[in-house]
């Protein structure tokens, strides 16, 4: 059936993945996170590429890495088992002892921001006080003295977005959602804030990413206020007006100034394609740089402008750092994920696919087919619902699908309405409707598949995890007829305990989106797959983490209880040391053969 080589789990979960990187002050060195040791570390290698070591040992999973502007000092972030309490750590970046620099914030989340020029100083936030909101601190690195500088109070989260380089203002974002965000002006020497995008809470509009100027006029962000789709805006602080300096025709995602600010590089999103463009800022004039395709993150100058330092990764690449040379205008590839795991050739390049929903709205999907895959209706099919809501299956690289597709199955991925990329009025579409429309369009993957050729009507499942994990409980609930068998990754199954179970800080913009227990108990009620178990059909495998803090132990425990009940066929898998995603590559390697196990069973019998 397939002729492609079938690998073991692990050679897939061998394969490192980059999680973010920094530039040594010097520009010589690359500082990187990587699974490579098992659990996500810190890593060098020269900007020139060569050699790579690894700089920690740490005994958890290294979520973020900066490096201090002066010192040879690192800077990283780091929580326990999963359980996303943060706290801000520093350590010689040839390695050695690790200082704990958030010191009476424990059991809180810390976020770590960026440093002053000079090294001495780092601004960072904490939810101590408040569990729902954060205080904003400047630490002195010497003496590591604490000064707290603005305190927020109500229940929309805000954090530190930069910091402009005189350290006289401060850019906050207030977070009513995920892609529902203001950015605030704080004036450190005025003691003034304002909010430079205020709008009604109930209409999505997102901002995001700050960058001040060369002579701190003013910044530029992220938008898409008044449109659907971002761009990129510029505030003069003086006049206190916005003016637009980018549009595209689809999502621009990210973007950086040189350290001169003679050049500006962004990407743009276009149907789950990431890729950068570069403008002179004196002549206007914008170039697509020369690089191979795939999905551009993480942009970084080096401080003599020189070289442009980025993240990317595509179907068949994992995430890899290249160093582009703007003088030569050509890229390097510095890093070599592929080490230890799978060649090119064992893995699969997804199809652009689009249909219709039962409304008439068009869908984009990513369709895996295994390669020598006989199109003779006899072949078995997971549909892959992805997490968010507000994400976007996309032209990049993904294990946990490759090592499906290399087992043989056929995997599509819906985009289905809610998800982010196709402007904010299809993302809006979910908002207080979970399990309503986007259940209907990952329906509508199902018929696709049908019609295909390719696929055994009676033999697809349903996979996803977080909240790919509750449209997993709504189709094999609401649509049971359809589902040989499914797999639940930590997704909520009750509606009502799980807007009462996240953190304090994420409750208002759950309200948001999901709804109020009060005021949406019908909706809520009738949306809750917990409610339905009586519908299912088929043998589900659970799976969850001890400490995830997003979707509780308890969402899967009542699914096990009402299964367990009812006298329906499951499996549970608890992860005693992990939290909401698996970062240890054992405990990866060991959920993903139970995975197979399960599907080959049911699938393949």
């Amino acid at each position: 059936m397939n002729k492609i080589q079938r690998y073991p789990v692990e050679k897939f979960f061998s394969i490192r993945t980059i999680f973010g990187f920094t530039i040594s002050p010097d520009g010589k060195k690359i500082y990187y996170i990587t699974n490579t040791s098992g659990t996500p570390q810190i890593w060098s290698i020269s900007i020139d590429g060569g050699w790579t070591d690894q700089i920690s040992t740490w005994k958890e999973s290294v979520k973020y890495i900066d490096c201090n502007p002066v010192s040879k000092e690192i800077i990283f972030m780091s929580d326990t088992s999963g359980n996303e309490n943060l706290q801000i750590y520093s350590m010689p970046d040839s390695g050695g002892e690790v200082k704990h620099l958030s010191k009476g914030f424990e059991n809180s989340q810390c976020f770590y921001h960026l440093f002053n020029k000079k090294g001495n100083k780092f601004l960072f936030s904490t939810n101590k006080r408040l569990k729902y909101n954060y205080d904003i601190y400047i630490q002195n690195y010497k003496t590591g003295e604490n000064k707290l500088i603005k305190g927020f109070e109500d229940h929309y989260p805000t954090h530190a977005e930069n910091w402009s380089s005189d350290e006289r203002y401060i850019t906050f974002g207030k977070f009513y959602g995920n892609l529902n965000i203001d950015i605030l002006l704080f004036d450190t020497k005025e003691n003034t804030l304002v909010n430079i995008t205020e709008h009604d809470i109930s209409h999505n509009v997102f901002n995001g990413h700050t960058e001040f100027d060369k002579k701190n006029r003013g910044f530029y962000y992220i938008s898409d206020e008044g449109r659907e789709f971002k761009g990129i805006k510029y505030y003069d602080i003086k006049k206190k007006t916005s003016v637009w300096v980018i549009k595209e025709k689809w999502d621009i995602t990210s973007f950086k100034f040189s350290p001169d600010f003679k050049l500006l590089v962004w990407t743009v999103n276009e149907n789950g394609n990431n890729s950068p463009k570069l403008m002179n800022m004196k002549s206007g004039k914008v170039h697509k740089l020369k690089l191979q395709k795939g999905n551009y993150s993480g942009i970084k100058f080096t401080k003599d402008n020189r070289k442009i330092v980025f993240v990317c990764d595509s179907p068949l690449n994992p995430g890899d750092i290249f160093v582009y040379d703007l003088s030569k205008k050509a890229s390097k590839q510095i890093t070599n994920s592929l080490v230890g795991g799978v060649t090119r050739k064992g893995l699969t390049r997804p199809k652009d696919i689009f249909y219709k929903s039962f409304d008439g709205l068009k869908i984009h999907a990513l369709l895996y087919i295994p390669k020598g895959l006989k199109k003779n209706g006899k072949n078995p099919a997971v549909v892959w619902p992805h997490g968010g809501p507000e994400h976007q299956e996309m032209h990049n690289f993904s294990k946990y699908v490759q090592v499906m597709v290399n087992a043989g199955y056929i995997v599509i991925a819906p985009n289905f309405r809610g998800s982010s990329g196709y402007g904010k009025s299809f993302q809006k579409m979910i908002y207080r409707d979970w399990g309503g429309a986007e259940f209907k369009d990952v329906l509508g993957s199902v018929d696709y598949l049908k019609k295909s050729g390719y696929v055994d009507p009676g033999k697809i499942a349903v996979v996803g995890g977080s909240f790919g994990g509750f449209m997993c409980m709504t189709c094999i609930t609401k649509a049971p007829e359809i589902w040989k068998c499914a797999i639940d990754i930590f997704g909520p199954a009750n509606l009502f305990t799980f807007i009462n179970s996240v953190p304090e800080h994420w409750k208002k913009g759950i309200e948001e989106l999901v709804g109020n227990a009060e005021r949406d108990k019908e909706l809520l009620t009738e949306r809750s797959p917990i409610n339905f178990i009586d519908n299912i059909n088929c043998p589900l495998l659970v799976v969850q983490g001890k400490h995830d803090p997003r979707v509780v132990e308890e969402e899967s425990i009542q699914i096990v209880n009402k299964l367990k009940e009812k006298n329906k066929p499951y499996e549970y898998i608890l992860l005693e040391d992990e939290g909401h995603g698996f970062s240890k590559v054992a405990n990866q390697i060991k959920v993903f053969e139970e995975k197979l196990k399960f599907l080959d069973k049911y699938l393949k019998s």
